[in-house]
């Protein structure tokens, strides 16, 4: 039977970010249900109005036709949902630009910091092959709790007496939970230095062992590829698997990274996506294609489900637009029929007035005429009993 596209198109942006890669490939009822069920916190509110025979039906009939497969096919069957406005288009992107800006000033002051740490601390032979030194502490400034506020607060505008304005809180820049995003930063960081290690365990044996380095956490990060760097011509150029890009900006370019992680940064969530893409450079330059994979697919998933929370709040605004412009239609009614209320009122009184004016005239004409008009009224009564 039929659905209503109401509720194909809720089932849709509830399933959009699970039902991708391997998993819209599902065509089988069985297990559309087992994704369904496995994820109560996801999808509970769901299955409780719709009911989770109803999501089934409405999800299998979705993936049979590929719409999340193909975005194409999607903007087909839900353009609604892809649609934005010239002004919320510009919005969104001045947004990302401005939390990019923070971040990347934030970022900027890190750096300087570390830099001043890095040249205090450090000599001529820290990389040195016959010198053991403990990694050094990172130093720990008042800059380590920096955080950029997002402007998303919800903000109010005076109204004008005939039609007010309403400014809905700001949805974007897009970002993910930070207990998500660190987890994210961290596993990256950690997949890096991992793939560091080894590298240098193939081409920088005897560094690692003048040093004592005995395992990927024995650094952290920005130091593994300072020491790629600074050995980089003691290294065979054909270890390096190049895309034409400079080494150096390939191994800085992950400094953000760790900065972010380390320093708490709450970062857009196309931010992480390009900090976990600049992961994916290094891990492929330095020829590890294992960790490149999995990288890879971190950013292949966090696109996705980026891609479906701004479907989802491009949903909700369109929606609350439309129900703000009832609103204001009803209130537009509303106040012609206030206005038609008072307008009333105030003919009334006038209507009441002129005919007390007209009682009074005829009053004031008798009165000047001599006549009674009570005792006339009793005369005319009495007649009317005798008869």
């Amino acid at each position: 039977m039929p659905h209503e596209i109401a509720d194909k198109r809720r089932v849709y942006l509830a399933c959009r970010a699970i039902f991708v890669g391997d998993k819209a490939q599902l065509r089988r009822p069985k297990k559309v249900r087992e994704e369904i069920v496995k994820r109560p916190w996801a999808l509970g509110s769901l299955t409780h109005d719709l009911g989770i025979e109803k999501v089934v039906e409405i999800l299998r009939d979705l993936l049979e036709r590929r719409v999340f497969e193909s975005e194409l096919k999607a903007k087909v069957e839900f353009p609604e949902l892809f649609h934005s406005s010239p002004d919320q288009e510009a919005q969104r992107e001045a947004s990302e630009i401005d939390a990019a800006k923070s971040a990347a000033e934030a970022l900027e002051e890190i750096e300087e910091i570390a830099s001043a740490g890095n040249i205090a601390e450090e000599s001529e032979d820290e990389f040195g092959e016959d010198a053991k030194k403990e990694p050094s502490e990172v130093h720990r400034t008042e800059r380590e709790n920096i955080l950029f506020i997002s402007k998303t607060g919800f903000s109010g505008v005076e109204q004008p007496a005939q039609r007010r304005t309403v400014v809905l809180p700001a949805l974007y820049p897009t970002y993910i939970p930070y207990k998500t995003q660190h987890l994210i930063l961290n596993e990256t960081q950690r997949l890096l230095e991992e793939s560091c290690f080894e590298f240098a365990q193939k081409w920088l044996p005897t560094v690692l062992v003048g040093k004592d380095w005995v395992c990927a956490s024995s650094m952290e990060l920005t130091k593994w590829t300072r020491l790629l760097a600074k050995k980089a011509d003691k290294i065979p150029q054909e270890a390096f698997t190049s895309k034409g890009t400079p080494l150096t900006e390939v191994l800085f370019a992950t400094n953000k990274l760790r900065h972010s992680a380390v320093h708490r940064l709450p970062t857009t969530a196309r931010g992480i996506q390009d900090l976990v893409r600049s992961a994916v450079t290094l891990a492929f330059t330095l020829g590890d294609h294992k960790r490149a994979s999995q990288l890879e697919e971190m950013c292949y998933e966090l696109d996705s489900k980026i891609k479906a929370m701004e479907l989802n709040k491009n949903a909700l605004e369109n929606s609350v637009m439309a129900g703000i412009e009832d609103i204001q239609r009803l209130r537009e009614e509303l106040d012609r029929k206030e206005k038609d209320m008072i307008m009333n009122m105030v003919k009334s009184d006038r209507d009441n007035k002129n005919v007390i004016g007209d009682l009074l005239e005829d009053s004031v004409s008798r009165i000047l005429e001599g006549k009674s008009e009570s005792s006339d009224e009793v005369k005319v009564d009495q007649e009317e009993m005798v008869d």
